[in-house]
């Protein structure tokens, strides 16, 4: 296992005077990262290949969001490597140990300049220090999208400031994109993503389909490929 600690700033609270969705994805992420690199068996195999692991799909439940000033304790582990894919939960506590959110979250192994997944060798997968899945709903990776037309088509603009060192919008980066859509005063108690292909600095057309109780988000690239499905979960 892997933690962090990480007090609530400023730049992290929203208008509502909570956590924004992507400060708590960025903490995730961070976290899970730095365990992904910090990982002595992984962490030689990325630097022998040039290979890196890339987010698949990751569903977030949030118990309640931070608030200024508060210190967090984030931490993540695997539980389940297999050749291609990784298994982890990143959980994100308060000072008391209450959980704010929980997550978990699949990988896949990758080569960086295609975008296409590798596999490792079983040996590998095998000699990586797992733990037990923590206890959550888990939902399927993948998000099924409604056939009916969308009830929101938008164009966006993505800005080169979403592009991280890999050369396409950041996983976080998806939720900024798209949040603007949940309505106001809608409080979120799930979250899940699938990353399907990789958006860059371009336009994107984002097609917005209303539920009861959520919202559904699918984000299309310039040539009209599907690169991501977002779906929001109400309170």
């Amino acid at each position: 296992m892997y933690s962090v600690t990480r007090r609530v700033e400023v730049s992290d609270i929203a208008r509502n005077g909570k956590m924004r969705l992507s400060a708590l994805l960025d903490c995730l992420q961070d976290c899970a990262y730095d365990h992904l690199q910090g990982e002595e068996t992984l962490s030689d195999y990325f630097e022998q290949t040039g290979n890196v692991m890339f987010l698949v799909s990751r569903q977030i439940d949030i118990k309640r969001l931070p608030v200024y000033g508060e210190q967090l304790t984030v931490t993540t582990w695997c539980y389940e490597l297999k050749r291609m894919y990784g298994y982890r939960n990143t959980i994100i506590r308060d000072e008391g140990g209450e959980v704010c959110a929980c997550a978990y979250e699949i990988g896949a192994f990758a080569d960086p300049a295609t975008s296409r997944p590798v596999k490792i060798s079983q040996e590998l997968a095998d000699a990586v220090e797992k733990h037990p899945a923590f206890d959550m709903e888990y939902t399927p990776r993948k998000i099924s999208l409604p056939e009916g037309e969308a009830d929101i088509s938008a164009p966006l603009k993505v800005y080169g400031s979403f592009v991280d060192m890999y050369g396409h919008v950041n996983n976080a980066r998806y939720i900024e994109l798209t949040e603007d859509f949940i309505p106001v005063g809608r409080d979120i108690s799930r979250i899940r993503i699938e990353y399907r292909q990789p958006l860059k600095k371009e336009r994107a057309q984002a097609n917005v389909w209303r539920e009861d109780n959520g919202l559904l988000v699918e984000l299309k690239g310039e040539e009209g490929n599907s690169c991501c499905a977002v779906e929001y979960i109400f309170v």
